[in-house]
């Protein structure tokens, strides 16, 4: 009974929250795009917010105490606030400074939000049962989602800007306020202790570093794609709404999706298909065509996702909820940060931005395939110890990358050091020389 109610509960806040995320989200890069707001300044506002994500998360996963009190008024606090933030943000377009900090707070706050959403659907659902209400809520996330897709073309067809955007957002926003209603009646414990099982360190270490190093490749290449097709389509002369239609495409396949991929055979099949799909995108010059492949990625991105999902609720236990949550949101931070950073440097060119995005997905499909003993084509003992090579090749770069880090920070401080000194020493020089010729 407790599970049913559960259900029905998360189901509803899956519901309210997709038609929420699908207008504001869906609308967001293409609305600054349409108020030319280039790549290079698009990539500066979201560099911000994914940097502030992949602090928060960091800060997390090394103190997950900080959620692990008072779970479900945190969890009502953000979800709430979180709508509230994104609501203002059509507001802000003519101030970008200050938009760039809202939209920075706005995204960051999703992170906690994702985080104690996972707490809570793991302390109800376990191992296949999680990946099921996984499967539940994407499928009913997406049909909302559809329908703010529609209403988002509606508006931006039927509306002028900027009052479309001001009606979207606002409206948009009110809805997704009755997700967080939905926590109201949902059984969650105010403060939950880590109980963690003891199993191999070695393996829960490799394993959940080779997937989460596949989620954020696919997580790169995707917001990647977010950020540079709307600007694709303008150049096209396509309207807004057309561009909102790639939304609308996205959230048909993200209905369909779940039910097309069941085992881990068919999640890296989805990785495959995306990753070549996301390569024919520069060379469309029809805007339906786009639309059709919008459908198609949303689709067989859900793979990436449904692995994810399938190897953490494995480990839960050796990680730990809260652990294993951030590991889940975070990838999407520091892929939205990898994005913004190549937005911001790479050349204004589509076939090159789209190649770099489908590079990123065949690397994420590679690492399935040769590094993740799951979905692995090779014997399990062999693709183990490729999960191996590449946990040691990528903690031995993070290793000298926090090492360099460190004696460049203390080199710095020494030279800042060194120069307030002759700083302060020209200052006396100069005093004693004024004295002497009084």
């Amino acid at each position: 009974m407790r599970k049913n109610i559960a259900k029905v509960l998360m189901g509803m806040e899956a519901f309210f929250g997709g038609f929420y995320v699908a207008v504001t989200r869906g609308l967001f890069v293409p609305m600054l795009t349409y108020s030319d707001y280039t790549l290079n300044t698009l990539s500066q506002v979201t560099f911000f917010a994914a940097l502030m994500n992949v602090v928060l998360s960091y800060l997390i996963y090394n103190y997950p105490e900080l959620l692990a009190k008072n779970v479900k008024m945190k969890l009502l606090l953000v979800h709430g606030l979180e709508r509230l933030l994104f609501a203002v943000l059509p507001f802000l377009i003519g101030v970008p400074d200050l938009l760039i900090v809202v939209y920075g707070i706005a995204l960051t706050v999703t992170i906690p939000v994702g985080i104690l959403l996972n707490v809570a659907l793991l302390n109800v659902f376990k191992q296949e049962e999680f990946v099921e209400i996984n499967v539940l809520r994407a499928a009913l996330g997406a049909a909302s989602s559809l329908l703010g897709s529609i209403y988002s073309m509606f508006i931006t067809a039927f509306v002028e800007a900027p009052t479309s955007y001001y009606t979207a957002y606002i409206s948009s926003s009110l809805v997704g306020l009755f997700a967080t209603v939905a926590l109201i009646y949902y059984e969650v414990p105010e403060n939950f202790s880590e109980f963690r099982v003891a199993k191999k360190v070695e393996e829960v270490e490799v394993r959940k570093t080779n997937t989460f190093l596949m989620l954020i490749l696919m997580m790169s290449g995707g917001n990647l794609i977010g950020l540079a097709w709307p600007q694709l389509l303008k150049s096209i002369n396509s309207p807004l709404y057309v561009t909102i239609a790639l939304n609308l495409a996205g959230n048909l396949g993200g209905i369909v999706g779940p039910y097309l991929w069941k085992d881990y055979r068919a999640y890296v099949l989805a990785i495959a298909l995306n990753a070549t799909f996301t390569s024919l995108i520069p060379f469309l010059s029809n805007s339906l065509l786009h639309v059709f492949v919008s459908a198609v990625l949303s689709a067989t991105f859900i793979g990436a996702n449904l692995i994810a999902s399938a190897i953490y609720s494995k480990y839960v236990e050796s990680l730990g909820i809260i652990k294993a949550s951030t590991f889940l949101t975070s990838s999407s931070a520091v892929g939205l940060l990898i994005a913004s950073v190549l937005g911001r440097y790479l050349p204004n060119s589509p076939p090159l931005i789209f190649g770099v995005a489908t590079l990123l997905k065949f690397l994420a499909l590679f690492t399935c395939l040769l590094a993740i003993p799951e979905t692995a084509v090779v014997p399990p003992k062999t693709a183990y110890g490729y999960s191996k090579l590449v946990y040691s090749v990528s903690m031995i770069g993070y290793t000298f990358t926090v090492e360099t880090s460190k004696k460049v920070i203390r080199l710095f401080i020494q030279l800042v050091a060194l120069a307030l000194l002759l700083t302060l020493i020209l200052l006396l020089y100069e005093l004693i020389m004024m004295l002497s010729a009084m």
